[in-house]
């Protein structure tokens, strides 16, 4: 069965969608400046997707902070300006490896404080299973006949 027009039609026009376009593409002289560039954009943020990268986002704001680490590197400026420009503008959020200091403690130990958290509750959960086991005691005979009695009840 063939397909209709249409089908082919947004078949081509699906892909051309999900591509990033550098609208403000500026060649960099220097391979290093390059390869300083794809590094830093790997290494950054985007504020608006949260968990891209700056080179994986397709967010306007991520071209702009693109052009702008760009920007920098062709002005000069070193690495550690450029993300400490960044830091200062949108917080350590915009970093993949925030450094370690009093106000992000909470960001590194969380995972591992909500680890500890959910071994404690399972071990509190294993322990009361096996308090409750512990505390039932076998049927006497007279219970025994009873129950066998009242399954045969329900066989019949």
């Amino acid at each position: 069965m063939p397909k209709p027009a249409y089908f082919w039609f947004f078949l081509l026009l699906f892909p051309a969608t999900t591509l990033a376009v550098n609208k403000h593409f500026q060649a960099f002289n220097d391979p290093s400046q390059e390869q300083r560039y794809q590094a830093l954009i790997e290494e950054l943020r985007c504020v608006v997707c949260q968990n891209q990268s700056l080179a994986d986002s397709n967010a306007e704001l991520a071209q702009d902070l693109r052009d702008e680490v760009r920007r920098m590197i062709i002005a000069g400026h070193s690495d550690g300006e450029i993300m400490g420009f960044l830091v200062q503008r949108y917080g350590n959020f915009v970093l993949y490896r925030p450094p370690l200091e009093p106000k992000t403690y909470v960001l590194w130990a969380g995972p591992l404080l909500l680890l500890l958290l959910a071994l404690l509750v399972l071990a509190y959960f294993i322990y009361r299973h096996s308090q409750n086991k512990a505390q039932t005691a076998p049927l006497s005979e007279d219970e025994q006949q009873k129950m066998a009695q009242i399954i045969k009840d329900v066989q019949s």
